[in-house]
């Protein structure tokens, strides 16, 4: 018999498939409900808010690259040769359907609390790998199991935005709220419980929604090629090879780059201390000269990233429509006013869950986390302050609120199904039931802390 879990998710996947567009469509929709909304609730005339639409149309361009060079970099370094024998070897310790489902949660949070990119590229192969060798899994169960496995990561991840931010000297908050270390944010009691929480919640919501036996639609064996990419490979003819190509396979260039990095990372971690400084671009500068290590070869690298840029494209593409949702949230005033109502009715004890709903609901419209920091952090810090929740409290709540309803998002979902050939409603069922749990879970943790006096 199947369980009420299981049942739920069932009738939200048949919703999802007859309902769900593609989330270009989504990012549309956004925008005419935030169009709307603005010109109801807030004094901006419609021509205005076309141009504050406009006005931050491209603002995101340099932390979009940032966010693509993390998935592309992430790519690159999970289809190394040496990585994807790793991953390859990794797929078959499960001796059950059942565990082969839970290992994929198991990877992808745990490579994605070193970094959400690699996480989410290196799951997802990893998902796909099972769905090669095994035909007792489904195959978009699989991949709906690495996008929901990825977040508990996340949360955590040393690559998550807002935390390191206020980590960075010079953040545009730091005369109000300082500078905020990584010990007081993502390695705080707090941040690490519900992180904990969230990955034993995702392991036991796997478990209640795998597919039975007589349900499960393997990975049909003539789409293995072109989901599982081989790099490294020398002349296409097997013949030998022209200079040109003696000197694209040489590793000595790739050396050349390689040694400069560690030259770099190790003078930083020397005298001003990794961990201290590390930012979005140092982290992608690790994550480049590791994946440029591990091919090896530089042409092999050059492939790989190339590749990825692919799979990344709806990310590059959709980046400058949620900037424009963005300027119109900012420029109108709306976000303020979505956040001063969610803080008008905050006590000490609530102001971390309300921070959690409020940041949750206006991610669904603008899913970047730096730029939705930069417009609501003053705010949100400021009320915090006159109630006495900490600062580092305060980041930890927005970065959950944050996480949440990226999973609800589509656009954080693109490179994942690029990657696995589906489409968003082939795995939204599912990713909507790891939706309310999260809710539920880190919800209950930031009402609990604050009211047993944990903060």
């Amino acid at each position: 018999m199947t369980n009420p879990v299981r049942q739920a998710a069932n009738r939200l996947n048949i919703g999802v498939e007859r309902y769900m567009p593609h989330s270009f469509i989504f990012v549309v929709v956004l925008t005419v409900i935030a169009y709307i909304t603005a010109l109801a609730v807030t004094p901006t005339g419609p021509i205005e808010i076309v141009n504050e639409w406009y006005g931050q149309f491209w603002g995101f361009l340099e932390f979009g690259m940032q966010m693509t060079l993390i998935i592309v970099a992430g790519y690159g370094i999970a289809t190394a040769p040496i990585m994807r024998k790793f991953i390859e070897k990794l797929a078959t310790l499960p001796n059950s359907s059942t565990q082969a489902y839970l290992s994929v949660v198991a990877v992808g949070t745990g490579l994605a609390y070193f970094n959400w990119g690699l996480g989410m590229v290196a799951a997802t192969f990893y998902a796909i790998t099972l769905g090669a060798i095994r035909d007792d899994v489904d195959f978009g169960y699989l991949i709906a199991t690495a996008y929901i496995g990825l977040w508990p990561g996340v949360l955590g991840s040393l690559s998550i935005t807002a935390p390191l931010l206020v980590n960075t000297p010079g953040h545009f908050l730091e005369e109000q709220i300082g500078i905020i270390s990584l010990a007081e944010t993502i390695f705080s009691p707090l941040h690490l419980t519900v992180v904990i929480c969230t990955f034993l919640a995702s392991l036991l919501l796997i478990y209640l929604m795998r597919p039975p036996e007589d349900e499960v639609e393997p990975l049909q064996t003539d789409r293995l090629e072109s989901l599982i990419p081989k790099y490294g490979e020398t002349t296409a003819d097997g013949g030998k090879p022209t200079l040109a190509e003696r000197l694209n396979q040489n590793p000595l260039f790739s050396a050349i780059m390689v040694i400069l990095g560690l030259v770099f990372i190790t003078y930083l971690s020397v005298y001003e201390g990794l961990i201290a400084t590390l930012g979005l671009n140092s982290m992608n500068f690790i994550l480049l000269m590791t994946g440029l290590a591990l091919h090896g070869s530089p042409i092999s690298y050059v492939n790989a990233i190339t590749d990825g840029v692919e799979k990344a494209a709806q990310v590059i593409l959709q980046f400058p429509f949620y900037g424009g949702i963005q300027g119109i949230l900012i420029g109108t005033g709306l976000a303020t006013i979505i956040m001063d109502s969610v803080i008008a009715v905050a006590t000490a004890t609530t102001y971390p869950a309300l921070i959690f709903i409020g940041t949750g609901i206006l991610n669904i419209f603008v899913p970047s986390a730096g730029g939705q920091y930069i417009v609501t952090g003053e705010i949100l810090h400021g009320a915090g302050e006159s109630i006495g929740t900490p600062h580092s409290v305060v980041v930890s709540a927005y970065t959950f609120g944050d996480g949440w309803t990226n999973m609800l998002q589509p656009f954080w979902a693109l490179p994942v199904i690029g990657m696995a050939g589906l489409q968003i409603r082939n795995i939204w069922g599912y990713v909507m039931m790891g939706v309310i749990m999260w809710g539920l879970v880190a919800g209950t943790i930031l009402l609990v802390f604050p009211a047993a006096g944990l903060i």
